[in-house]
């Protein structure tokens, strides 16, 4: 069996691009893409460099006409680790192929994303000139959490001019079913740090001397109570009132929470009722501890020590018309109001939350083909995902509608060992997406 796109596929896989890693070969896969955009047609073929980020892709497939609309395809070249190594099946950088599917670090996350969009543009060469212009920018530092794309976007806005854009995954989800997300929650991640003293002391010492662990705990029990609300004094203000569309959307959002229970072993019930799960998980900010981290965390029980230094994890997820920073500042106007002005607050990471408007055009004629293409009851259109993503950042660019879907399924392993993608899936994508484009170019806009 040969599949499209193979050849390509089979050298873009062997890539050690893993942005994690210090000895990676981010530089030597960039140029490796852009030599192949030129050899595929692009008129334009360059990579993007700037102070702060790794290097980026950029290409252009233009349109027979001047006035034609413009799709913006987003994807990512690096990839994660793939240690555990020894839970391999097969080598994670070379690409192997069953009856039914693709093996290899990247397959789904996201370098065979890649190539079914350079599969679908090949078919579309074929049949003549392309409907559409079509731009591709592929970044290399996605699984860092894309630190500075925003910075890259700004300097290269000129270059990225859209009507539309196509998000860097998705697929089936765990109902099977060909999922179309529009947009992501936002995101902001930091760590609260408490210091008591120079260095370790005796416990004995605890009945005079504050532990900076209980300050902590107790500092984070004011940001949240034991009903799971967040606290934090105006955090819900700004959040933006869903539309009549969005509110149908997850009403009509397959989740079983039952079924994600036995398959993750969670032990605890939901913290929402269970007619508010679907609205929590797509509209709801949440706050998370990632880690607690304090004193002594060997081994046995024997070291009685009164630790000097706490420190946790957090991140927040957002939705519109959140953001990082704002979120960050009433964080510590909140400690400072309960008394914990001492709770050191880190430098942050974040990415603001998006959605595209489901009611746009271009947004209906995508998923009206998908119910055409995958059948009427195949296809779930999602929100947003409850993760997050550097989608806003695009469409401060260019204003374009952006959605999610791809070759993936909900048993994909991204970023797990033994990542894989079904091979009818990965055709299917193609075929749906030879025919996406040509239909954005007959879609009438508001505009």
């Amino acid at each position: 069996m040969t599949i499209p796109m193979q050849d390509f596929l089979t050298k873009y896989l062997q890539f050690h691009s893993v942005s994690l890693a210090e000895e990676n070969e981010i530089p030597e896969t960039a140029e490796f893409l852009r030599t192949q955009f030129t050899k595929l047609g692009a008129t334009t073929s360059r990579i993007l460099h700037t102070d702060r980020t790794n290097p980026a892709v950029y290409a252009v497939f233009p349109a027979q006409t001047a006035d034609a609309p413009t799709i913006l395809f987003y994807n990512h070249y690096d990839v994660q680790p793939a240690e555990p190594l020894a839970l391999w099946q097969s080598d994670p950088f070379q690409l192997k192929m069953t009856d039914t599917h693709l093996y290899a670090r990247g397959i789904n996350d996201d370098k065979g994303e890649l190539a079914a969009r350079l599969a679908a543009l090949q078919r579309l060469q074929a049949q003549g000139s392309l409907p559409c212009t079509i731009k591709f920018l592929v970044e290399g530092a996605e699984e860092q959490g894309s630190p500075n794309l925003d910075y890259l976007l700004a300097q290269y806005a000129d270059l990225l001019a859209a009507d539309f854009c196509l998000w860097e995954s998705g697929g089936r989800n765990e109902q099977g079913k060909f999922q179309i997300s529009l947009g992501v929650k936002g995101g902001v991640a930091f760590q609260l740090s408490v210091k008591t003293a120079d260095f370790d002391l005796h416990s004995s010492l605890g009945a005079i001397t504050e532990n900076p662990a209980w300050r902590l705990v107790q500092a984070l029990a004011t940001l949240k109570n034991a009903k799971d609300e967040i606290t934090i004094p105006h955090f819900l203000d700004v959040v933006k009132p869903l539309t009549a569309t969005q509110k149908l959307l997850i009403q009509d959002a397959a989740f079983d929470y039952a079924a994600f229970a036995k398959n993750y072993g969670i032990t605890r019930p939901a913290t929402v009722p269970a007619d508010d799960i679907k609205a929590a998980l797509y509209n709801r900010p949440s706050m998370t501890i990632n880690g607690l981290s304090s004193g002594y965390e060997g081994p046995g029980i024997g070291k009685t020590i009164l630790p000097h230094t706490a420190l946790a994890k957090l991140d927040l997820r957002l939705v519109p018309d959140q953001t990082p920073a704002e979120t960050v500042r009433l964080v510590k106007e909140a400690l400072t109001a309960g008394g914990y002005d001492d709770v050191m607050v880190s430098d942050f990471l974040g990415e603001p939350p998006f959605r595209t408007d489901p009611d746009d055009p271009r947004v209906q004629t995508a998923l009206q083909l998908a119910r055409t293409t995958y059948g009427d009851d195949d296809v779930q259109v999602e929100l947003n995902s409850p993760g997050s993503g550097p989608m806003k950042y695009f469409y401060d660019i260019n204003h374009a509608p952006i959605i999610s879907c791809g070759i993936g399924n909900a048993h994909s392993a991204a970023h797990g060992p033994n990542e894989n993608v079904v091979i009818a899936d990965y055709l299917g994508f193609i075929d749906y997406l030879t025919q996406l484009v040509p239909q954005l170019a007959k879609t009438k806009t508001a505009n």
